[in-house]
């Protein structure tokens, strides 16, 4: 469509209208108001036939004089429908106009919808223009196979709330300071309980993907990390990094551990930065004992973890002459230790969590097998989601696998019940798939589950089954295995074999559960006698 004979359009136009039973108040407002002021100013120019772009150009000038208060919003809302009606009925031969997106006056067009509207070949074109990041970015998550479901929430929870604030603010165009606020303010609301946990996640997530679309031209679906988080500076970082390849490649450190270590040492070495530190050389024992004490207050439990790594990281430091003295000599050797002792299920609310996944789906299939799993073999969430097809010996009725968290083999006997989950699970609800991972995630990629999608699976199923959260989840299903054992008068050495502990220390906490088996050690109260009785 090159041009648009406006008097032969606009009487098609009026004809259809009245066709579809328009009343006459409205006709004659299209006639005289809607399309007549537009045929009116493009005659008095000599114009009988207009470019599409002709009409555009007429309506962001009447824009003008509305902004002005030249007329009213009745007659903006007529002059620009007309304007699309011409243009619509021209290229389509007919009046059925979608409705119309609202317009943008900061910047003088209509809003651009992500859920229909391709962006332009000059947004295109524009690598910072963000509505071409946005949808980018909507699109790249439908191609890596996210469900419609899940890319709605961060469309709607996300990226059009970034989009409208850049408009909002009258710009166009990507800016890294925006992205920062509307975050950092959804994290306040988060804080203090305003929105919820999905919402912020969200939101935070597709900031993320918006900034990795625009410097790298496409997003992936890894752990997003925290936004804005501080960075150590040098050397202090290259320090801790160096210490955390060393202890990975010693083997001296599961990577749970090493991840933990590299938390606590990272908060002592910013409070070496607070304090004024800036390099080795400024370190001394008494600096390490001053900091180490502002340090401890970040604790509430833990702490003697907490400095034990950090001893290890500062001996690190002497044994590569990194440091002249031995630091680590100024840290306490005892600590007074806080434990926290977190229940497990009773009989009756492991029951009813058992029975919540709605076992007609796949996931349902998959909830059910990982929890009555871990409820009859005591694994943790870590060894159920690296759980390989080959890990199940079918025959002997046997698991059989390494453990992630001491790198120690372990055998098991599977129990019927988890033996039928699982295989309803592999031939009835798993993707079809060449992973080895027997569960595996059956939102967008598909990929195997990790040990905070598991947890979540757990949290999700008490929350919906009514279960107090009172610190549980899917490490208390552990417990409850190790309670019930202890309470059936297993021997510690046999619990310790099947829950996988190294030390027997470990076993403390199922004593300090066993609420029953406490009540039987209690001692009678003496009866009250008179001195001489």
């Amino acid at each position: 469509m090159e041009t648009i004979d406006l008097v032969a359009t606009a009487t098609q136009i009026l004809e259809l209208l009245s066709d579809q039973g328009i009343s006459g108040k409205s006709l004659h407002a299209y006639t005289h108001t809607g399309i007549g002021c537009v045929i009116r100013h493009f005659q008095a120019k000599g114009i009988l036939c207009a470019a599409p772009e002709m009409l555009d150009a007429f309506l962001l000038e009447q824009r003008e004089f509305f902004d002005q208060g030249a007329f009213s919003v009745w007659k903006w809302r007529l002059l620009r429908r007309g304007c699309e009606l011409l243009k619509h009925c021209a290229e389509k031969g007919s009046v059925d106009l979608p409705p119309l997106s609202p317009w943008m006056p900061a910047l003088r067009r209509p809003r651009q919808s992500i859920w229909k509207d391709t962006p332009t070949p000059e947004q295109l074109a524009d690598l910072d223009n963000i509505y071409a990041l946005v949808w980018r970015t909507n699109s790249a998550m439908l191609e890596l196979g996210l469900t419609d479901a899940t890319v709605g929430h961060y469309r709607n929870e996300g990226l059009a709330i970034i989009l409208n604030r850049h408009y909002e603010s009258g710009t166009d165009r990507f800016s890294g300071e925006i992205l920062d606020q509307i975050v950092a303010e959804k994290r306040i609301q988060y804080e203090y309980g305003q929105i919820g946990r999905g919402s912020y996640q969200n939101l935070r997530k597709a900031a993320y993907w918006i900034q990795e679309m625009h410097q790298t031209g496409h997003i992936t679906l890894a752990k997003v990390p925290n936004w804005g988080q501080r960075e150590l500076v040098e050397p202090f970082n290259s320090l801790l990094r160096e210490f955390c390849t060393h202890t990975k490649q010693s083997e001296s450190m599961a990577e749970t551990t090493r991840n933990v270590a590299r938390s606590a040492i990272r908060r002592f070495l910013f409070e070496m930065e607070d304090h004024g530190f800036r390099s080795l050389a400024d370190f001394t024992l008494i600096n390490v004992n001053g900091c180490v004490t502002s340090f401890a207050a970040h604790y509430a439990g833990g702490l003697g973890s907490a400095i034990f790594s950090v001893r290890l990281f500062l001996r690190f430091l002497f044994e590569r002459n990194l440091t002249i003295t031995d630091l680590s000599q100024s840290l306490p050797e005892l600590m007074a230790t806080r434990k926290m002792f977190h229940e497990g299920f009773t009989e009756d609310e492991l029951e009813y969590l058992l029975e919540h996944p709605d076992r007609t789906t796949a996931i349902g299939k998959r909830d059910y097998a990982m929890m009555v799993l871990a409820a009859q073999s005591g694994l943790r969430a870590c060894d159920i989601v690296r759980l390989e097809l080959g890990s199940i010996d079918w025959r002997a009725r046997e698991i059989r696998l390494v453990q992630h968290k001491t790198g120690e083999p372990l055998s098991l006997p599977l129990e019927a019940e988890s033996g039928n989950a699982i295989a309803d699970y592999i031939l009835n609800g798993r993707p079809d798939s060449a992973l080895p991972n027997i569960f595996l995630c059956h939102t967008g990629v598909i990929r195997p589950l990790d040990a905070r999608s598991a947890s979540g699976v757990v949290s999700k199923h008490m929350k919906l089954a009514g279960i107090p959260a009172k610190r549980r989840a899917f490490h208390a299903l552990r417990r409850t295995f190790g309670t019930r054992l202890l309470q059936n008068e297993v021997s510690f050495e046999l619990i310790q074999q099947l829950l996988g502990h190294r030390d027997m220390d470990s076993m403390k906490l199922y004593l300090s559960i066993d609420e029953q088996g406490l009540k039987q050690c209690a001692l009678p109260l003496l009866s009250h006698r008179k001195a001489g009785g």
